[in-house]
């Protein structure tokens, strides 16, 4: 196995720092520390996290427990992947394609516009591709030194607009703030838009000033980052689904420290907690779209004329994503991966209308189809 040194001074410094808190409380378990860079309020942890956590509890008899840590201490987003290669935490929450050098078939993954906007579809989908059917990913994660349990898939990307836009025309010269990644820039370009990459903590105040016309945000933006007080207009028009942020990936060395029945629980309760942070994820644009119309801001139906050149961009960016696959990321068969993930689609289109998209069953039938044959004594373990 191959594992990048990063273990850079500040890696240093995180270690130390879990190492102290961990020695200071009461380790009568044996510990996982888990670094999730978002606040507490934020659906990874109360809807996702905080369950999983008592789960494992109970699961292990009380064995295992895990000490969590958020908000960018000790680990920010980016940091996280090498903090986990340089032990400084046991798992942590890392957005893959933040690193398309380490993890190139998930990025070209992330890339492909489904044929859906039903994000618990999707998150059923690629999850079960990536543990069941992409040994290529597999070896990646390996490669890296860490261990894939799933990722959950956020609400679609929607345009959150300073003022009132309808047509293609509107959209012209506006300056659009972009969550990163050549698929968002290249839709900006092909919109006439004037691409600005920021982070999301600074999109409000970049909007209040003039800055910034449109942020690329699903729906929920509006009140997590309080942008119902300069926001005028949402089109609800999906331009992205990202499907890549990873809660619980473990370094290799720590997943490999678990028991048999220790993995085999944390699997069990991942699969669940995928659907259930989706879910909540929509959820909560959804109540945000809801409660837009009260403060004054029109959520807008995209009308044909954005209809059309959204599929014409889909059309031809589908070629270009083929072709980055194959000189980028060095993938033969894009097309072959492709093809096995939009069939996985159809699945899980069916799964959901028989479980009329309830985020429980849907995550116990996540478990059943990806992760229940899984080996819990030999997944994520290194090859001899």
């Amino acid at each position: 196995m191959f594992y990048k040194n990063l273990k850079t001074s500040a890696l240093a410094t995180s270690a130390l720092f879990v190492a102290a808190v961990f020695t200071a409380s009461n380790a009568a378990a044996e510990t996982l520390t888990l670094n999730q860079y978002v606040l507490p309020k934020h659906v990874v942890v109360k809807d996702g996290t905080m369950p999983l956590i008592e789960e494992i509890k109970e699961a292990t008899d009380g064995d295992l427990d895990i000490k969590l840590f958020t908000g960018g201490t000790p680990l920010s987003a980016q940091a996280t992947l090498g903090g986990l290669q340089a032990g400084a935490v046991d798992a942590g929450m890392v957005i893959l394609t933040y690193h398309p050098a380490e993890f190139p078939v998930v990025q070209y993954l992330n890339d492909l516009a489904p044929p859906t906007d039903d994000t618990l579809v999707v998150a059923g989908a690629f999850n079960e591709y990536l543990m069941t059917k992409c040994q290529r990913c597999q070896d990646e994660f390996q490669e890296a030194g860490v261990v894939f349990t799933g990722s959950y898939t956020a609400a679609p990307l929607l345009l959150v607009n300073r003022e009132v836009y309808r047509t293609p025309e509107d959209l012209v010269g506006k300056r659009v703030r972009i969550p990163g990644g050549d698929y968002n820039s290249r839709w900006a370009d092909y919109f006439k838009l004037s691409p600005i990459n920021v982070g999301g903590s600074e999109v409000y105040e970049m909007m209040n000033r003039g800055a910034v016309d449109i942020t690329l945000n699903p729906a929920a933006i509006l009140q997590t980052h309080s942008l119902a007080d300069v926001a005028k207009s949402v089109i609800t028009m999906p331009v992205a689904m990202h499907r890549v942020s990873s809660p619980y990936v473990f370094s290799a060395d720590s997943w490999a420290k678990l028991t048999d029945e220790q993995r085999r629980a944390f699997l069990d309760s991942t699969a669940v907690a995928m659907m259930r942070i989706t879910a909540a994820y929509l959820k909560d644009s959804e109540t945000a779209l809801e409660e837009a119309a009260g403060r004054d801001i029109e959520v807008i139906e995209p009308g044909d004329e954005l209809k059309a050149v959204m599929s014409e961009f889909l059309e031809q960016d589908l070629e270009t994503i083929y072709k980055i696959a194959r000189e980028q990321y060095k993938i033969e068969d894009p097309e072959a991966i492709r093809d096995d993930f939009i069939a996985l689609i159809e699945k899980w289109k069916g799964i959901a209308e028989e479980t009329g998209r309830d985020a429980e069953k849907m995550g116990q039938r996540l478990r059943e189809n990806a992760y229940a044959d899984l080996d819990a004594a030999s997944y994520g373990m290194a090859s001899e």
